[in-house]
Formats: C-alpha cells, sequence, structure tokens
C-alpha cells in the first residue's frame, strides 16, 4: 500500500508506524506466575498488577495523667511508633517521671527525642528520622535535628 505524504513524513521525523513483527515470536509454555498475572488483568481489563503495601505507620498522641500511664507509653515505643507527649497541664514532678522513662527507654532502643514546644515532646523509634522544615531563610530543609542524647 503506497505511503500518503503525512505518513511519509512521520516516518522521516521517527514516528511512523512500527511494523508488527508479533508473529515472530510465540510463546509454547507460559510460567505459571504470567498465567496468574493474566487471569488478574482480564478481570480488570487493564492490564494493571496491584503494588504491595507496606503496613500502616501509627503515629501516638497522649496525655499522661498518672504514673499508671508511662507503660502504655513504653509499650508504643517498644513497637517501633512514635509518640507525641503532652506534659504542659500535667504536674510537674509526674511531668518529670514521664520524660525521665520515656527519654530512658528511647535511649535503650536507639530512638530519640525532640523538644516540640513547650511543654510538647516527641520520641521517635530508631526506625524514624526527625527532620527539620523551615521556611525559606530560616535554615536548609534537608538538615537534620540534633539528637537529644550525646551519643558522641
Amino acid at each position: 500500500m503506497r505511503k500518503g505524504f503525512v505518513d511519509r513524513l512521520l516516518d522521516f521525523m521517527g514516528f511512523g508506524e512500527v511494523p508488527d513483527d508479533s508473529d515472530a515470536f510465540t510463546e509454547d509454555v507460559i510460567p505459571p506466575v504470567e498465567r496468574n498475572l493474566r487471569g488478574r488483568a482480564g478481570k480488570r481489563g487493564r492490564g494493571l498488577v496491584a503494588l504491595p503495601q507496606s503496613p500502616k505507620a501509627r503515629l501516638v498522641v497522649t496525655e499522661p495523667g498518672s504514673f499508671d500511664d508511662i507503660p502504655g507509653i513504653l509499650e508504643h515505643l517498644k513497637r517501633r511508633r512514635p509518640v507525641i507527649v503532652r506534659i504542659s497541664d500535667t504536674d510537674r514532678d509526674l511531668a518529670r517521671r514521664v520524660l525521665d522513662f520515656a527519654g530512658g527507654a528511647t535511649y535503650a532502643l536507639n530512638g530519640s527525642m525532640q523538644k516540640v514546644s513547650e511543654g510538647v515532646f516527641l520520641f521517635t523509634p530508631s526506625n524514624f528520622e526527625i527532620g527539620l522544615d523551615l521556611p525559606e531563610g530560616e535554615g536548609n530543609a534537608d538538615e537534620s535535628l540534633p539528637p537529644f542524647f550525646n551519643r558522641g
């Protein structure tokens, strides 16, 4: 079949139609994995494959009212969940004990502790990194906060 001017121009520029060479390749045996993927693609109609999802991360926010609330905070840290502790409205002695226990557990788990604001602290396990994201002119966005514990 004779090509028109536009078809020849598209071929010259590299946008032309590519010849179908699918007859040259044949599949004799389809491995079970491909057969399974093709079955799923047919059901969805678009040939999409689902990507595995990581479990949802959970951030715990707590305001301890008594000394009995401290083991719950430590349990979250042991399960590798970051915990925000608000102690601004608690008794001064209780606040000191909470910070001592949570700080000790965080240190033992190689985590980090950071003061967020007055009376609010963030305790993170070792699999979390606390980063600093300030508006331009106040600091570098990629800069990490200094760790609370001196490990050097």
